[in-house]
């Protein structure tokens, strides 16, 4: 049995009722609350976090490795926000990824 001339293989494809214009994470990463809010790196540092300045903890490297906001030879220092506290991140002596130190603004 043959398709009717009326039947197309793009209309199985491209079902018009597909949502097509979804965002990006919602149809990628999952629904948004799930996501870390690029905003703010908070859920990032652990519990005992105080606010001053202070090497990055690896949790918080590893945020921002993720969200692409560490430091690096070409862009030595981002802007980041932890708990609502604007930060600046810069590479450490060494240079390397692993080391980010934190300046509180």
């Amino acid at each position: 049995d043959l398709p009717s001339a009326a039947y197309s293989p793009v209309q199985s494809v491209n079902p018009p009722d597909a949502p097509w214009e979804q965002s990006l994470g919602a149809s990628i990463f999952g629904t948004p609350q799930y996501m870390l809010p690029v905003d703010d790196l908070g859920e990032a540092v652990p519990p005992s976090w105080q606010h001053r300045n202070q090497p990055a903890p690896a949790g918080l490297r590893l945020a921002m490795s993720w969200l692409e906001l560490l430091p690096s030879a070409d862009n030595p220092q981002t802007s980041i926000t932890i708990h609502g506290v604007p930060y600046t991140a810069t590479l450490g002596p060494s240079g390397r990824e692993n080391d980010i130190y934190l300046f509180q603004q």
